[in-house]
């Protein structure tokens, strides 16, 4: 015989769809009608809040018609993996990439605005006694900041503004980080940078070892003036708090 629920449990089904698609689900018997709509009301205006909050120029880009118009297809559609009220933008961003209609920049947009929440909500546990503050950028591995996110997109999304829509792919790289004082930035790379920052984070190398694989890729003759381009760039990137120094295993 088939598992039936409870009544409960299907009346809560029923109370939540309604809430949910209230033209397409009807509503559960013995609600009136007064009730109901202020269920509906402050549970949705708590969801359009969060996520408003987190992508404030998607919003704006969008308009607030059709803004309003996709957090409610979002409530209406979505079936979210977490019951945790602050990661409703992160589901928000699973919602967007289901959506073919929508401008070919948005996700990256959002997902360009979503990474600072991620940044800033970090939990982070850095061993000081595993970092050299004053090693050798060049002959020991370093050590970044543990909130450090490497980003690409296709569209300059830190240019987008309601007045900017971009209208062609333009690949981008950044880096966004939470600095000592707990703000988080974001820093515009070249393609050889993020390069250079992807290989030292991806294995435990020298920043020689990964500046001599880049002049390879180059096509230099020789590395050296690319190792003194790269240790310029490492010691800006040390000034800024991404680098906090060298791994003490050197």
């Amino acid at each position: 015989m088939p598992n039936v629920l409870p009544s409960f449990q299907r009346y809560q089904q029923d109370f939540c769809a309604h809430l949910r698609d209230p033209i397409k689900q009807p509503r559960p018997k013995n609600v009136p009608i007064e009730r109901m709509a202020v269920y509906k009301e402050v549970v949705f205006n708590n969801l359009f809040e969060s996520v408003s909050a987190c992508f404030p120029v998607a919003q704006k880009v969008l308009g607030k018609r059709a803004w309003l118009k996709l957090t409610k297809h979002f409530f209406c559609e979505h079936s979210a993996t977490s019951p945790i009220f602050r990661e409703i933008p992160e589901e928000f961003l699973a919602f967007l990439s289901t959506q073919a209609d929508l401008s070919v920049y948005l996700t990256d947009l959002c997902h360009y605005e979503w990474i600072e929440l991620l940044v800033s909500l970090m939990k982070t546990s850095t061993r000081e006694n595993d970092i050299d503050k004053a090693g050798d950028l060049l002959k020991c591995p370093l050590a970044f900041t543990p909130t450090m996110q490497l980003l690409e997109y296709n569209y300059p999304v830190q240019k987008i503004s309601a007045r900017y829509q971009p209208k062609e792919k333009v690949k981008t790289q950044l880096l966004v980080y939470r600095n000592a004082e707990d703000a988080v930035k974001f820093i515009e790379l070249n393609p050889v940078t993020h390069r250079l920052i992807g290989l030292l984070q991806q294995s435990v190398m020298t920043g020689e070892q990964a500046l001599t694989i880049i002049a390879k890729e180059l096509h230099q003759g020789s590395s050296e003036k690319t190792l003194q381009f790269g240790l310029v760039i490492l010691e800006q990137l040390k000034s800024q708090g991404v680098i906090l120094g060298t791994k003490i295993l050197c």
